[in-house]
C-alpha cells in the first residue's frame, strides 16, 4: 500500500498540505452549509482569508525561485508584514495560526536543498494554484448572483448581527456564501485530485506486479523443460 501512495513523488510534506487543504475544505463546507454550528466571526474569518489569499498564492512561486537571501530577508519579512494586515483584519486569531503553518510548509524549498526536479515541480504547481485562483474569483465575482447562499441568508447574517461585527466591507465581507464558496472549490478540487492520482497509481501498480508474476512463471517454465 505505501509503494502505491508513491513516496518518492510525494514527500512527508506533501501530504501534510493536502491534510491541511483537506481540512480547510470541509470548514469551509460546514461554515456554507450549517453556519449556525459555528462563530459567527468564523464567517468574517473565512471571507477574509480568501482575500488574503490572493497576496499568499504567490509565495510558493517566489520561494522556489528566488535565491535563499531574497527569501530569507525580502520576501519572509514582506509576508510577514501581510500576515499582520490580515490578523489586524480576522475576529479570531485560530484559523490565522493554522494557515500560517500551512504558508510555512509552503516556503519549506525556499530554506532547503532539493533537486532541480522537485523544484520545477513546486513552480508548476504554484502557476497551476495562481492561474486556478484568478479563474475562480472571476467566475464567482462575475456571477455571485448564482452562488447559493445555503445557511448564509441573509436572514441569517442579519439575525447574528453578522453585519456589525465585521471589521470591513465590499464583495467578499456583504456575500460572504461567496468567497466560501470559493474557498471550498479552491481547497477541495487539488485534493480530490491527489486522491485520484493515488487511485490510479493504485491500478498501475497493481498491473505492473501481475505482469512481473507471469514472467517470472514463464521463465522457470522454460528452465524446467
Amino acid at each position: 500500500m505505501l509503494a502505491n501512495l508513491n513516496l518518492s513523488r510525494n514527500s512527508p510534506f506533501s501530504f501534510i498540505e493536502y491534510g491541511f487543504q483537506a481540512y480547510y475544505a470541509y470548514v469551509f463546507l460546514m461554515v456554507w452549509t450549517h453556519p449556525e454550528l459555528h462563530p459567527v466571526s468564523l464567517i468574517n474569518d473565512l471571507a477574509v482569508l480568501m482575500t488574503f489569499e490572493f497576496i499568499m498564492v504567490h509565495s510558493g512561486v517566489f520561494m522556489a525561485v528566488m535565491p535563499k537571501k531574497w527569501s530569507l530577508f525580502v520576501f519572509f519579512p514582506l509576508y510577514g508584514t501581510f500576515a499582520y494586515s490580515f490578523n489586524e483584519s480576522v475576529i479570531n486569531t485560530n484559523i490565522l495560526f493554522i494557515y500560517l503553518l500551512t504558508v510555512l510548509n509552503r516556503m519549506r524549498f525556499a530554506f532547503s536543498n532539493v533537486t532541480p526536479d522537485v523544484r520545477m515541480m513546486q513552480i508548476g504547481k504554484s502557476v497551476v494554484k495562481v492561474i486556478f485562483y484568478f479563474f475562480l474569483i472571476m467566475i464567482l465575482a462575475i456571477g455571485n448572483k448564482y452562488v447559493p447562499p445555503f445557511g448564509l441568508t441573509n436572514e441569517f447574517l442579519e439575525k447574528s448581527h453578522y453585519f456589525q461585527m465585521v471589521k470591513s466591507s465590499g464583495l467578499f465581507i456583504e456575500k460572504p456564501y461567496v468567497p466560501i464558496c470559493m474557498g471550498f472549490i479552491y481547497y477541495s478540487v487539488p485534493v480530490l485530485y491527489f486522491i485520484y492520482r493515488i487511485i490510479k497509481n493504485f491500478g498501475k501498480e497493481e498491473t505492473s506486479q501481475k505482469g512481473k508474476l507471469v514472467f517470472s512463471k514463464t521463465t522457470f517454465k522454460s528452465n524446467k523443460y
